[in-house]
């Protein structure tokens, strides 16, 4: 079946165009059917997942690392020799990347990958920012620029289609590299991203058909303890948080998005402050600059609300009440400081949550794990007894962090892989999902 697929893409492939077969969630016995078809460029978006497959999988495979890459994973990946790094995203993911190639005596060959899609969940630089990032490219000794990979726009408009490679393909003057490699095109796009310039295409589904990705662990009985995030979990509050985050940040001179409120979510307001700050400065914020960047996003984000609070994330009543119709502890545990938000927490939710755990009663917010080992040592179960429920990737790391099963509900505008890469244990579109996997481990 496998290589009976294969056939058929390459039919469709010149030749001077790489395929890169996703692997990523499809088990090694299918990978090594694509590989005895005569197939070694294999693409993966999971550290985790590829360290597994490294060492299962013959060693000539050409392993391209396709995923959301965080800093703090580049250690892992860079270990295993990955061919090729395609998602390189952001200045600072290049400099953790050329340090710890340095480290191991070698050069990394990347691609920076361009955001060109009327999408803001597709990750990427800007033109701008990459020909800015290319003229700084002396600084990084370690690093091998091959290329640009991009997506294009989720429609199924050509045109669009069509304009997003078309940009990629200008964008690729940028690299001064023999033979610049162009990655673009997937199962559903790639035969365009061809006639637009791709010498390089990523396609999994129609190889591998498709497959969704679920850690091995589980918990096989319902939860005595479910430890909620608040915001995007219980309360559809991300959306003000987002705009105002973006207008007090800028208005204190420190460039902000909306976009990166909800890569940023579960920090606590201190930290936010003193990331951004550091990334234009280069050192921490002063306290009396956090207390007034922090004081106009309240303002404002109470100005947004009208001082009430955010209507409920669908779903999480009835989660609720079913916890608490089979005895299970409910807590609360979020970044959150916001004071208008945890007053009337419950007044919303009434004889509802065991405790809270906010940003008032820890040291280290999300990612840290502290917040979420404190509502386990609270509960008094064992951590197999107890679970996360969060929609925001450092959520999902603190959650893992602690030791305790995550269960992330996407809520928010980030793509899913954003919390596979955190490696949640399950990924649910949305509370009434999650609902229905919980009765399910009665």
């Amino acid at each position: 079946m496998v290589a009976e697929q294969i056939r058929n893409v390459h039919a469709h492939i010149p030749a001077g165009v790489t395929l890169v077969c996703v692997s990523k969630f499809h088990p090694v016995e299918a990978i090594l059917e694509a590989y005895e078809a005569g197939e070694r460029h294999f693409g993966e978006s999971r550290v985790q997942e590829l360290q597994k497959k490294v060492k299962a999988l013959p060693e000539d495979i050409k392993w391209h690392f396709i995923g959301h890459l965080q800093t703090n994973k580049v250690r892992d990946l860079l270990k295993l020799h990955p061919y090729l790094i395609q998602s390189v995203d952001s200045e600072r993911l290049l400099r953790a990347i050329n340090d710890e190639a340095a480290r191991q005596g070698r050069i990394q060959d990347i691609l920076l990958e361009v955001h060109v899609a009327k999408e803001d969940t597709k990750t990427g630089l800007t033109p701008s920012e990459l020909e800015e990032l290319c003229h700084g490219m002396a600084d990084f000794k370690n690093i091998r620029i091959r290329g640009l990979m991009t997506m294009a726009t989720n429609t199924d408009d050509v045109a669009e289609i069509r304009r997003c490679f078309l940009t990629a393909k200008e964008l690729l003057t940028y690299i001064h590299a023999p033979h610049p490699v162009l990655s673009m095109g997937m199962s559903d796009d790639y035969r365009i991203a061809i006639e637009c310039g791709a010498t390089m295409v990523r396609i999994g589904s129609t190889i591998f058909g498709e497959r969704t990705p679920m850690n091995d662990n589980s918990i096989k009985a319902l939860p005595k303890a479910v430890f909620f995030d608040q915001d995007g979990v219980l309360f559809n509050s991300m959306p003000y948080h987002a705009r105002s985050w973006e207008w007090a940040m800028n208005k204190h001179g420190l460039p902000f998005t909306e976009n990166q409120t909800y890569k940023n979510e579960g920090r606590t307001g201190a930290s936010v402050i003193n990331e951004a700050h550091r990334l234009v400065h280069g050192v921490d914020a002063t306290q009396e600059l956090i207390d007034a960047v922090y004081t106009d996003k309240s303002a404002h984000f109470n100005e947004l609300t009208g001082g009430q609070l955010p209507e409920l994330i669908p779903g999480i009543r009835e989660v609720l009440a079913f916890l608490k119709s089979r005895g299970v502890q409910c807590w609360v545990v979020t970044g959150s400081g916001q004071r208008s938000l945890l007053d009337n927490l419950r007044k919303t939710f009434p004889d509802t949550f065991t405790g809270v755990i906010s940003a008032f009663d820890v040291q280290h917010g999300k990612p840290h794990p502290e917040p979420y080992l404190k509502a386990w040592e609270r509960c008094g179960f064992a951590k197999n007894e107890c679970m996360v429920v969060e929609n925001a990737p450092l959520g999902v790391r603190a959650g893992k962090a602690a030791g305790l099963f995550t269960a992330a509900v996407n809520t928010g505008i980030l793509p899913d892989s954003a919390l596979w890469e955190e490696n949640a244990d399950i990924v649910l579109p949305d509370m009434h999902a999650l609902l229905s996997w919980l009765q399910q481990c009665q």
